[in-house]
């Protein structure tokens, strides 16, 4: 049970590592389709220099080499210019008398003949040579030539008479060219593949080599172009899709890169989507690769692919209609179901739209209500700040009384003690016959002068820890040259302390004089010196009654 589960979720992870890798090389096959024109560009230049190189070139083995290079160039990518340089190169050959460049370029205008479709004509040029005078290179070239001739000639004909016939040519011609071919050679392993599947019909061998090619050859070369296809229909042959589909895309990507225009792995390509793939996408991806393959074939000029293009075309433009058949009447059956939905909607439309203007009215009243309820509450809040402010202010003022009741007691406690010290003191003397001493020491100012500067001093304090901002306030009813100067912050002058007592309510001169141990006449001369100071005579102790209604902390 355990086995099962793990081969199960392996099976599982190579699934879906499999799906993202063909993600990744979908998405890195449409890249490299978009670049295709950047390739193009890149390599018209590149001819083009070649090209120029020619017309100035007067050796003649470099003359026969830039040839060379100019039909590589066009080989699979113009087939018109790939011809027309192949045979400039034949006449240049037989011109200056160069019989083994001659051969490689009647050999090659066979190879190129044979991929545009013209069979016949690719024989008659290779009976322009005898094999036995060949060498050994060369010789392999052109039963290779032979070999590929017959095999497209098959798939050509796709009949039961011919095209074994063709084939069974074509595989002797292979077995004819592998004794020469060089192990040194960049083509060696893909050959033996072909060699593999046709001749000792290997499959596995085959893929052996096949893979060794991809492996060693460049991504953007057309020997990698043609193992990745050979790779993906051998893995077809054995039922492998994903192996099939995975080396099929790295053919077309290799195609695009090396830029050859005569091809069969993006029809391919197409036709699978067409099969695998799923709904109107897949449709769409195959009428555009099958598109790319046309314009390619066009681009390249050959006769066979644009026909083999034109084959596959309508099977997909079929399956478009259909699809689109499918659509139309799926469309039609929705068309009907959305009637009659509409006709319902409506009625509810209706039905809902009546409900919610009395869910509208009745929101609007709940709104009202709620700003109402909003704007109490706010209110209420301010009231509760306002009255925590005056409740810290209140708790303040009682802490402020308490301290004016502890100056109280103490003031009392201190003259209690003071009047029982003297009652004893005059007892003392009365009982020892020292009546005139005892009234020289109650006639003297010492006690009464340290009393009343105690009291003045405890006045200020408890006065102005009640009313810190009395003596600014004060000042501000006298004109500007007459405000008074406070000694310090604890303390208060004369004018200071008359003026406080007339905050406190005490208005009589003789009570203020008894309090601050001075004559009513001084009193008097004070209240008056300071009224012919301030802005407002005649109201001014009026105003001084009312300074300091708030009580600051």
């Amino acid at each position: 049970m355990i086995r099962k589960f793990f081969i199960g979720f392996f099976l599982g992870l190579t699934f879906v590592a499999n799906a993202n890798n063909r993600s990744a090389e979908l998405a890195r096959l449409d890249s490299v389709l978009a670049r295709q024109p950047y390739y193009l560009k890149v390599r018209e230049q590149h001819i083009e220099q070649l090209k120029i190189h020619l017309q100035h070139e007067q050796r003649v083995q470099q003359r026969l080499r830039l040839y060379n290079e100019i039909y590589q160039n066009y080989y699979v990518f113009q087939f018109d210019s790939a011809m027309k340089y192949i045979n400039e190169s034949i006449e240049y050959a037989v011109k200056t008398g160069q019989t083994s460049y001659y051969a490689q370029n009647v050999i090659q205008k066979a190879d190129l003949l044979s991929i545009g479709g013209l069979y016949s004509q690719a024989l008659e040029s290779l009976s322009l040579l005898k094999p036995s005078a060949l060498p050994d290179t060369l010789k392999f070239n052109y039963y290779l030539t032979l070999f590929h001739t017959y095999v497209y000639w098959a798939d050509y004909c796709s009949d039961a008479i011919y095209a074994p016939r063709y084939r069974e040519i074509g595989r002797q011609n292979l077995v004819s060219a592998m004794p020469f071919l060089n192990k040194r050679d960049k083509r060696y392993s893909y050959y033996m593949g072909e060699y593999s599947g046709y001749i000792l019909n290997n499959p596995l061998e085959a893929r052996k080599y096949y893979l060794q090619s991809v492996a060693t050859m460049p991504e953007d070369t057309r020997i990698h172009a043609m193992a990745c296809f050979a790779l993906a229909c051998n893995y077809n042959a054995a039922g492998d899709t994903d192996d099939y589909e995975n080396y099929l895309l790295m053919a077309c990507i290799s195609d695009a890169k090396s830029l050859t225009m005569e091809n069969m792995a993006l029809q391919n390509l197409a036709m699978y989507t067409l099969e695998h793939g799923e709904g109107t996408l897949a449709i769409e991806d195959a009428q555009r690769y099958i598109n790319i393959s046309l314009n390619n074939a066009k681009f390249y000029n050959s006769r066979l692919r644009i026909i083999e293009v034109s084959n596959r075309l309508p099977i997909i433009v079929n399956s478009y209609q259909r699809q689109l058949q499918q659509t139309n009447s799926f469309f039609r059956n929705s068309l009907l179901v959305i009637s009659v939905f509409a006709i319902f909607l409506f009625i509810s439309i209706g039905f809902i739209f009546k409900q919610n203007n009395r869910l509208t009215h009745s929101r609007r009243k709940l709104q009202e209500s709620n700003h109402r309820l909003s704007e109490m509450n706010e209110r209420q809040s301010l009231l509760n700040e306002q009255l925590y402010e005056l409740n810290e202010k209140l708790v303040v003022t009682n802490k402020k009384r308490e301290g004016l009741v502890k100056l109280y007691i103490d003031l009392c406690s201190r003259f209690i003690n003071r009047l029982k010290k003297q009652q004893t003191l005059v007892k003392r003397k009365i009982k020892a016959n020292q009546a005139q001493e005892l009234l020289t020491q109650l006639s003297s100012d010492r006690l009464s002068e340290e009393d009343a500067a105690t009291f003045l001093l405890r006045f200020d304090k408890a006065f102005l820890d009640l009313y810190p901002t009395f003596p600014a306030e004060l000042n501000a009813l006298l004109r500007p040259g007459d405000q008074i100067l406070q000694p310090d912050k604890l303390t208060m002058t004369t004018e200071q302390r008359i003026m406080a007592l007339v905050r406190l309510g005490v208005t009589e001169s003789s009570e203020i004089a008894n309090l601050l141990f001075y004559s009513p006449q001084t009193i008097y001369n004070y209240r008056s010196a300071m009224r012919a100071k301030a802005f407002d005579k005649d109201n001014f102790e009026k105003l001084v009654a009312q300074l300091c209604t708030v009580i600051h902390d």
